[in-house]
């Protein structure tokens, strides 16, 4: 959150290390590196989070992670899929269908990525883009294509 993400990596990596079993600290080190690490490390660790504790009320965001993941890797029809299932997840907030609408809109699939900013407009009119993209800290090339897609969605 204080753009120091190689910190917060080294130390998140140091407390998976002491306790590797500790489904939060693999999700949050997925979460960074989700969005400016390395985004096959953060497969790798939302998976494991998921694989720690099945059941987690915060399964949406570690589902949420992978699907950000995919989105820095180019693999857009797999973000849709991963965001998708985040957005069903109970608790999903409004940030999880924000990251369900923009990857759909990635995917080339219109329609659903906007019957997700609906969903969002509901509760929140005035929510764009900027909104989301206040949330994380993405590279410029990331956050570009995020752009591109609130604006195929109605969210920009």
């Amino acid at each position: 959150m204080r753009n120091s993400q190689d910190q917060a990596v080294e130390e998140l990596q140091r407390a998976v290390d002491l306790s590797p079993n500790f489904a939060l600290g693999h999700y949050a080190l997925s979460f960074v590196l989700s969005q400016s690490g390395d985004p096959g490390a953060a497969i790798v660790a939302a998976d494991h989070s998921r694989s720690l504790s099945p059941f987690d009320p915060l399964l949406f965001g570690m589902l949420g992670t992978r699907a950000m993941a995919h989105v820095r890797m180019g693999q857009f029809e797999e973000a849709a899929e991963w965001a998708v299932k985040a957005a069903a997840r109970p608790n999903a907030h409004i940030i999880i269908l924000a990251i369900a609408a923009h990857c759909l809109a990635l995917a080339g699939r219109i329609e659903e990525g906007r019957t997700f900013a609906a969903t969002i407009r509901q509760s929140a009119p005035s929510f764009t883009v900027n909104d989301f993209l206040a949330t994380f800290r993405f590279p410029p090339e990331t956050e570009a294509q995020f752009r591109t897609a609130a604006r195929y969605i109605g969210l920009d």
